[in-house]
């Protein structure tokens, strides 16, 4: 699991890296809320499967971020914190926590709850649709990884179809660079490495081959990632 650790105490989320019993798990760590907004407002926030949040931040409040969470994602969160009650707990649930833990906790119970929750979540999610669809007039088939128009076709690497399959999964809206390296590459970003960008100029010539126009709907968000407008067929 990717987990996102919003917590001002150094201390403790040293301990929670330190001691995290799942060495397979990645643990990012912002201290603040300002540190939080990029994340949590933006594509990056689709990196995580589960995020871990105090309640008390010393630049802004805890329950201000999982409000803001709460309007573009259901993505499990695990809140934390010192002090609390019964109606302070209820009141977290009904902002849209997923669960809360009481500090001091057991670091080996919290990953527990959040993979039990992402579990949850997984299996929640709807059956994947055909991975069959139309970039403007441009006809592309991830079964078969190809593109096609009328009788024309442009063959489809690997790499290439999980990369058009991770943006049509997210059509329409902007992919980050990191989330894209994740799913189609299995491997973390690094701004030095032009794969990405390689992959996706020679996704686009083979688009444009097909039809020029149709190559337009994989649009470049610069500086943060891709984006492709495709329609149902």
């Amino acid at each position: 699991m990717d987990i996102l650790i919003i917590e001002d105490d150094i201390l403790i989320a040293k301990t929670m890296k330190s001691t995290w019993p799942v060495a397979g798990d990645t643990l990012q760590v912002v201290s603040t809320y300002a540190q939080s907004l990029s994340l949590i407002t933006g594509p990056e926030l689709m990196l995580f499967d589960a995020v871990v949040l105090d309640i008390h931040l010393p630049d802004g409040d805890g329950l201000g971020i999982l409000r803001t969470i709460r309007t573009h994602s259901t993505v499990p969160i695990v809140m934390i914190s010192g002090t609390g009650t019964p109606d302070t707990r209820a009141g977290v649930f009904d902002v849209g926590a997923d669960d809360y833990l009481m500090k001091p906790f057991s670091v080996r119970e919290l990953q527990a709850r959040v993979a039990r929750l992402v579990t949850v979540r997984r299996a929640a999610r709807p059956e994947a649709p055909a991975a069959s669809f139309l970039v403007d007039r441009v006809a592309c088939d991830l079964q078969v990884r190809h593109l096609s128009l009328g009788a024309a076709v442009a063959p489809l690497t690997d790499a290439e179809a999980r990369i058009l399959g991770y943006l049509y999964a997210n059509a329409g809206r902007t992919c980050s660079k990191s989330a894209i390296y994740k799913h189609a590459f299995f491997r973390a970003y690094n701004p030095a490495d032009k794969t990405l960008d390689v992959y996706v100029g020679r996704i686009r010539r083979k688009l444009s081959t097909l039809d020029a126009q149709s190559a337009l709907q994989l649009q470049t968000a610069r500086g943060i990632g891709y984006r492709l407008e495709v329609s149902q067929r």
